[in-house]
């Protein structure tokens, strides 16, 4: 196409030699849309060496502290966008979850147990409960990615109170938090969600279970490169505070779920329930 003298973005004044806005940064050989040039901007947005959301993965797979290093440093043009990702993931994250629940099974057999229980004033109560962990439930299921949001900041928060002697500094945590639990909720939606469907009794109650020890794994890891740990203690340290912080994080939203479901002071129930089910 011909040259254009103002950038169709913004409209800044664009010199003849210009391959790009000085201004905002579009490059001035835009071209109509076709369908060539629509599947070839996906596959570039998702393969490319530099700034593939799949390079992002890669390197948070493999070098997840240098990963939010460099990215902290100011190599912004070299990965996915971190928040983009983080969204995307969410979005992945719900369906996956929505996808692999098997709600019907679950009714059948509690209307069944309910069926064999006396009229009164206890199975009103039990009933109740009931409807509001399906509640509950449901809430996990369609709010998970409001569920992780709230999470960050949390163990942002977590990790700069305790390393706030380091060079980061609270929001750089944020943006650290975002791709390193990002990352970890890939795995749940990839691996504990799949296996969860396709496996029942204890090695469907376990795989939760497994996955909270993966994203603690992950979180000393990743972090210990992040903040540059050198010795055993600093090490250890990172990773008791990547355990702490899953755990409290854990017994926060079970113990917040429990109090809503039981509305008594019988919410201890509820993990004992978790503790003994099969």
């Amino acid at each position: 196409m011909s040259h254009v003298t103002s950038c169709l973005n913004c409209e800044e004044n664009l010199s003849p030699e210009a391959k790009f806005c000085s201004e905002c940064g579009q490059k001035t050989d835009t071209h109509r849309l076709t369908l060539g040039h629509f599947f070839h901007e996906v596959f570039h947005a998702f393969t490319h060496a530099d700034k593939g959301i799949f390079y992002l993965i890669k390197g948070l797979a493999l070098h997840p502290g240098v990963v939010a290093r460099e990215y902290l440093a100011g190599k912004r043009k070299k990965y996915f966008n971190p928040f983009t990702f983080f969204l995307l993931l969410m979005t992945v994250y719900v369906l996956s979850d929505t996808l692999f629940q098997k709600k019907k099974e679950e009714a059948i057999s509690s209307a069944e147990q309910f069926s064999q229980m006396p009229e009164g004033p206890e199975k009103t109560m039990n009933i109740a409960r009931y409807d509001r962990g399906i509640k509950v439930k449901e809430f996990g299921t369609k709010h998970g990615n409001m569920i992780a949001m709230i999470a960050v900041p949390y163990f942002a928060f977590l990790f700069w109170a305790v390393y706030r002697k380091r060079k980061y500094n609270y929001a750089e945590h944020l943006t650290s938090a975002v791709l390193f639990i990002g990352f970890s909720n890939m795995v749940f939606t990839l691996v504990v969600f799949p296996l969860a469907s396709l496996f029942g009794g204890t090695i469907k109650n376990m795989m939760p279970l497994l996955g909270l020890v993966f994203q603690i794994a992950y979180f000393a890891w990743a972090y210990n490169s992040l903040l540059s740990s050198k010795t055993i203690g600093q090490k250890l340290g990172v990773f008791v505070t990547s355990f702490t912080g899953v755990l409290l994080w854990s017994i926060l939203t079970f113990t917040a779920f429990a109090i809503y479901i039981y509305q008594s002071w019988d919410f201890l129930d509820f993990f004992k329930r978790m503790g003994g089910r099969g």
